[in-house]
């Protein structure tokens, strides 16, 4: 092969190669707050999804029931087969996890036992913003799509990566959310999300 052909072969690739990465640019930017989508977090809201979560020492799987309000959440995990594999009902002063076997434990915070209802040590108060892409004071920003969305976030030590939303509006609901830190893994599939007022 000359050399002119494979200068013409590199530069054919090159250009592929930019066009490629060109598109990526433009469904992931580097976040600036006026491209930053205004994304409104629901005080109130019922989400059913499937979880996948692990922190190599422990884990769960299943489908993942959610009511959350400001004064009380409760997280209903399903096995595979749609048997109740734990309920965890948490107040601002209390909270109580039922295993399927009939135990009950107390605990002051809910925080303590979810770990044991999710497999992993993920922060109560985070959570509701993650579910919705929305940023709660102390979370960064690191990728938004071209739609203005957070499509990675780092809040608390975790790593939250939005594989993708329910549409393409600005305010489209999250479809999907892969979150890591450390060996800890979650992934959730939001099947049906519900604001409610």
């Amino acid at each position: 092969m000359s050399l002119r052909r494979m200068r013409r072969g590199f530069a054919a690739v090159a250009g592929l190669l930019a066009l490629t990465l060109g598109g990526c640019a433009v469904q992931q930017v580097s976040p600036d707050r006026d491209a930053l989508a205004d994304r409104r977090v629901a005080e109130t809201f019922e989400l059913e999804g499937r979880l996948s979560a692990t922190d190599a020492d422990r884990g769960a799987s299943g489908r993942l029931s959610w009511s959350h309000a400001p004064e009380r959440d409760e997280w209903i995990v399903y096995s595979p087969l749609g048997q109740v594999i734990a309920q965890l009902v948490g107040t601002p002063d209390r909270a109580v996890l039922r295993s399927a076997d009939g135990r009950t434990v107390e605990a002051e915070s809910a925080q303590t036992m979810l770990p044991d209802l999710l497999g992993v040590d993920a922060p109560l108060g985070g959570l509701p913003h993650w579910v919705q892409g929305a940023i709660r004071p102390g979370a960064r920003v690191l990728l938004v799509d071209g739609a203005g969305r957070p499509a990675r976030v780092s809040d608390e030590g975790w790593l939250i990566d939005y594989a993708e939303y329910a549409g393409d509006e600005p305010d489209a609901p999250v479809r999907r959310i892969e979150a890591s830190r450390g060996e800890a893994r979650v992934r959730l599939i939001i099947d049906e999300w519900i604001a409610l007022p």
